[in-house]
């Protein structure tokens, strides 16, 4: 389970890295802008940064998923998603897995805590150590190793 954990703070800097810089460059420039209000420009620029982090993480994790069958940081941790028969994901899996984890159970508020501890609970009692949306999506997290 700390594996998988591993592999997401390494994703969460593969997405971060990109919009820190992005934010460095553009924020200190906005702020000199005199042709609007500092708050509405602010809010702007903070409502697109969202909006772009948003898509960022969709296609990031649907498309490694869907054509490597890992994001980054699972490649680097040496694991693998599947289906449950070994076979590789589509886009509906792909998708669904995106959306299990960050829209259901780590992004509605209040719930995301209970959800997330069940998550936690199930894949590290689990003997495939399988989370809440890999039983929904029919998928399991192996090591690359186990596929020889």
């Amino acid at each position: 389970m700390w594996i998988r954990f591993g592999a997401r703070f390494i994703d969460s800097f593969v997405l971060a890295v990109p919009f820190l810089i992005l934010a460095a460059v553009l924020i200190p420039n906005l702020l000199r802008t005199r042709s609007q209000p500092p708050n509405s420009a602010l809010a702007a620029v903070g409502l697109t940064f969202i909006a772009l982090g948003f898509l960022a993480m969709i296609s990031y994790e649907v498309l490694m998923l869907r054509y490597w069958g890992a994001t980054a940081g699972k490649m680097a941790c040496g694991l693998k998603v599947v289906r449950s028969d070994g076979r590789s994901l589509g886009w509906g899996v792909s998708f669904g897995r995106f959306f299990m984890w960050n829209i259901v159970t780590s992004g509605i508020p209040y719930l995301n805590l209970i959800l997330m501890l069940v998550s936690g609970i199930m894949a590290g009692t689990d003997v495939e150590k399988r989370a809440l949306h890999d039983r929904v999506c029919d998928t399991r997290v192996i090591y690359k190793r186990s596929l020889a």
